[in-house]
């Protein structure tokens, strides 16, 4: 197992914790998918992340491998300042180098000025599901990669995102990825999703 390996350049800038205005939204979120554990740990790797917009470049992050950690506080978060997923890079800062697939949520919210959330679990028999059935799927690739990059944007090209706001990472085991226009959205998704499996649709 590889993830939770940083793959794209970055500028980043260590400083104080964020203020909690800026990650309580997403605190309270991770904490509900934490005790349902699409976020946490395996195999000494930590898994998940959550991300909400805060201007057209800008959004935080949980940090890199606080999947483990029951509970997350201010030293935990990461403001991405700025990215470019074209040239594979991002500045950041906080007191936490950002989660592994911050680019590739940069990627989402450059599909829509609307995204505004971002969340990234792992789940063995969703994952399964949404393969099996007709979901969205990005290609076998490496998660935060390039070519993570590029099947995103594949995935989405002739389609309004939000009408659509979930796919299955098919060379990420056990990767899903939701959003939608605020965290209560993104969350909302992946609970239907639930659904859908324990259903059977």
């Amino acid at each position: 197992m590889i993830d939770g390996v940083i793959k794209y350049n970055f500028d980043f800038k260590k400083s104080s914790p964020l203020e909690k205005s800026l990650y309580k939204e997403i605190h309270e979120v991770r904490e509900r998918l934490f005790a349902l554990g699409q976020i946490g740990e395996k195999d000494g790797i930590g898994y998940g992340n959550i991300s909400q917009r805060v201007s057209k470049k800008s959004f935080v992050i949980t940090g890199t491998q606080t999947g483990a950690l029951k509970s997350l506080d201010a030293k935990h978060y990461a403001l991405i300042e700025d990215y470019d997923d074209e040239k594979f890079f991002l500045k950041s800062s906080g007191a936490i180098k950002p989660s592994s697939e911050a680019l590739t949520h940069g990627t989402i919210y450059n599909l829509s000025p609307d995204i505004k959330a971002v969340i990234h679990i792992h789940s063995k028999a969703l994952w399964d599901f949404m393969l099996e059935k007709d979901y969205k799927k990005t290609a076998d690739v490496l998660y935060g990669s390039t070519l993570m990059i590029k099947e995103v944007n594949r995935i989405y090209k002739n389609d309004n995102p939000l009408k659509n706001p979930k796919f299955v990472m098919s060379g990420h085991e056990e990767g899903i990825i939701t959003f939608g226009e605020d965290l209560k959205d993104a969350e909302l998704t992946l609970y239907l999703l639930i659904s859908d499996l324990i259903n059977k649709i």
